[in-house]
């Protein structure tokens, strides 16, 4: 049994989704980090340094960071349809696309999200959002580009967990719509991701805008 920590602001709604699509029972408990509980000692022993999502796995130890978490679970099931084994071919190029968007388009939008983190001067942080901003739309342009030649999905033909995860990053644009509308194959990718039934009950717990509202019936 796991036991899923989670927040409506935090890349939660991948792992959702991926143990949907796995079919293990979970159980939720939802976060209020304003309430100090993320630094109670009964959470650090899940997640030492009090980061969340954190998964707490049954007689093992707990884990946190969520591209670590989904890695973690599709390699115990051994889930093939989410990500390829280590001798598979395609291996390679899923972890290379699972960690370049959690370590490198994630953390451009964190950035973006909170310039004041970024700078000690606050008359400097319009520039650093703006140019945060530029970065994370060239950031899309390359995929955008490279979908464009071997797609449909990151890893071609095969849908793997890594297109859940670029899916939820999508939903943290200030407009998801206007993200998708501008980059027609990564919206034709998340298009297949929020249409698997497993993706349902992410998009329920975490409300967030899909940008495809009117195209799909969610």
């Amino acid at each position: 049994m796991y036991k899923l920590y989670w927040h409506v602001q935090t890349s939660s709604a991948a792992i959702v989704t991926v143990l949907e699509e796995i079919g293990v029972p979970y159980d939720l408990q939802e976060i209020h980090y304003e309430t100090g509980y993320t630094k109670s000692e009964d959470y650090l022993k899940n997640s030492p340094l009090g980061l969340f999502p954190a998964l707490e796995i049954e007689g093992q130890d707990p884990i946190f960071e969520s591209a670590a978490i989904i890695l973690y679970l599709c390699d115990r099931h051994q889930n093939r349809t989410l990500t390829p084994g280590p001798d598979e071919p395609e291996r390679a190029r899923f972890l290379r696309w699972l960690f370049y968007l959690s370590n490198t388009v994630y953390t451009t939008y964190t950035r973006y999200n909170h310039p004041e983190r970024y700078t000690t001067t606050p008359e400097c942080e319009a520039d650093a959002k703006q140019q945060m901003l530029n970065s994370i739309m060239s950031l899309w342009a390359g995929i955008e580009k490279i979908l464009d030649r071997e797609g449909p999905w990151l890893l071609g033909e095969r849908f793997s967990a890594c297109d859940i995860y670029l899916q939820m990053i999508t939903t943290w644009h200030d407009d998801p719509a206007e993200l998708l509308d501008t980059y027609p194959n990564i919206k034709e990718l998340v298009r297949g991701v929020v249409t698997r039934p497993a993706s349902k009950r992410a998009i329920e717990l975490h409300d967030f805008k899909i940008g495809l509202e009117g195209e799909i019936d969610f």
